[in-house]
C-alpha cells in the first residue's frame, strides 16, 4: 500500500483524534456534569469517539488489498505476529507494571482474562480486536475475489451486526462487546466492499455527501444518548449502538475521503508522519497522560485551557519523538513490531 499516500494520512488523522478524544476525557473530571463547560466539552469527546471501527476499516482495506494482489497464509500470520502479536503482547506486560507502580494492583488470575479482552490497560482493547481481525478476514477472500454487488456487502454488515447484537442480548456471551470483532462488521464491511474496487476509488469517494448524511443522522441520534451515558442515567442500548454504528462507519469514509484529498496538499508530509509511527503513539500516550494527571504541579495550575493544551501537545509529542529515536536506533521493530 506504499503506493498509496492517504493510507498514512488517514492514520495520521486518525491518531490525532484518538489523542484529542483521550485528553479532553481527562479533562472532563476537572468539571462539573450538568454545566456549560462539560457539556461543550462532553460533545466534543463523544464526537471525537470514531477512532477504533475508523481504523479496523482502513486496516481490512489495506489488508483486504493485500489479498487480492497476492495471498498466502503463512507470509501473512508471520507478519501479524510480528507487527501485531508481539507488540500487543510486550505492551500488555509494560500497561501491567506500569498499573502496579501506579495503583499497586496485580492480579495474575486475572491475566489470561486480561490478554483475551485487551484488559491490561484502557486503550489495549483496541489491538485484541485487531488481532481477532486478522484472523477473521482470511475468511473473506472468496467473498473480494467474486467481487460481488455492493449490496451484498451492505446486507453482510447489517445482517451480521444485528445477530450479534441480539444473541449478546439474550445470551450475554460478550463481557466487553466492545473488545469482540463483530462488534464493528459495519466498518469492515465497508472496508471489504471498498477493497474489492479499488481501482475505482476515487469514482466511489465521490460519494462523500452520503457518507455525512449517514454520519449526521447518527450523530444526531448517538450524541444525546452518549451525554446520558456520560452522567450515568439508563438509555436505550440498542439506539445507542444503532446510531453509534451509523456515525462512527459514515465518519470512516468521512475520513479516507478527507485523506485521499489532503494527500494532495502539503499537509500530506506531516499527516503521513504522524500516521507512520500511529502504533507507537497510540502504544504510549495513555502512560503520559497518566504521569501529567498523577503529577498535578504541572500543568493543572495554569488552568483548564492551557493545562488541556499542554496535555494534547505533550500526549501527542513525547510518544513521537520516541518512537523516532527508536525508529532511528533500529530497534524500533523489537518495541513496536514496525
Amino acid at each position: 500500500m506504499e503506493r498509496f499516500p492517504w493510507v498514512e494520512v488517514f492514520r495520521g488523522l486518525a491518531i490525532l483524534e484518538v489523542v484529542l478524544h483521550h485528553v479532553t476525557g481527562r479533562f472532563l473530571r476537572e468539571l462539573s456534569p450538568g454545566s456549560l463547560e462539560w457539556h461543550l466539552l462532553a460533545a466534543a469527546n463523544r464526537t471525537l469517539h470514531f477512532a477504533v471501527p475508523a481504523f479496523l476499516f482502513m486496516t481490512t482495506l489495506v489488508l483486504g488489498a493485500g489479498f487480492l494482489r497476492e495471498f498466502r497464509l503463512g507470509r501473512y500470520l508471520r507478519n501479524r505476529a510480528l507487527r501485531l502479536l508481539w507488540p500487543y503482547l510486550l505492551w500488555s506486560g509494560i500497561y501491567l507494571a506500569f498499573r502496579y507502580w501506579d495503583y499497586g494492583v496485580f492480579q495474575p488470575e486475572r491475566l489470561p482474562h486480561q490478554l483475551l479482552w485487551g484488559k491490561a490497560y484502557f486503550h489495549l482493547y483496541f489491538l485484541a480486536v485487531a488481532l481477532q481481525l486478522t484472523l477473521l478476514l482470511p475468511l473473506f477472500l472468496p467473498l473480494l475475489r467474486r467481487r460481488p454487488h455492493g449490496l451484498v456487502f451492505l446486507l453482510l454488515g447489517v445482517g451480521l451486526t444485528l445477530g450479534v447484537y441480539f444473541l449478546n442480548r439474550h445470551y450475554r456471551f460478550l463481557p466487553y462487546p466492545g473488545s469482540f470483532v463483530l462488534w464493528y462488521t459495519p466498518a469492515i464491511a465497508l472496508g471489504l466492499y471498498l477493497a474489492s474496487r479499488l481501482e475505482v476509488l476515487p469514482r466511489l469517494l465521490r460519494f462523500w455527501p452520503i457518507a455525512l448524511l449517514v454520519a449526521g443522522v447518527g450523530l444526531w441520534g448517538y450524541l444525546p444518548l452518549a451525554l446520558e451515558v456520560l452522567k450515568r442515567l439508563p438509555v436505550n442500548t440498542f439506539h445507542y449502538q444503532a446510531f453509534h454504528w451509523l456515525y462512527t462507519t459514515g465518519m470512516a469514509f468521512l475520513l479516507l475521503a478527507l485523506a485521499y484529498a489532503l494527500a494532495r496538499t502539503p499537509l500530506r508530509t506531516p499527516l503521513a508522519f504522524l500516521g507512520r509511527y500511529s502504533l507507537q503513539i497510540y502504544l504510549v500516550h495513555p502512560m503520559v497522560v497518566r504521569l501529567l494527571e498523577k503529577y498535578p504541579a504541572f500543568p493543572e495550575p495554569l488552568g483548564l485551557k492551557p493545562a488541556l493544551a499542554v496535555y494534547l501537545v505533550l500526549a501527542l509529542l513525547l510518544p513521537l519523538f520516541l518512537a523516532y529515536l527508536l525508529a532511528r536506533a533500529r530497534v524500533s521493530p523489537a518495541i513496536f513490531g514496525r
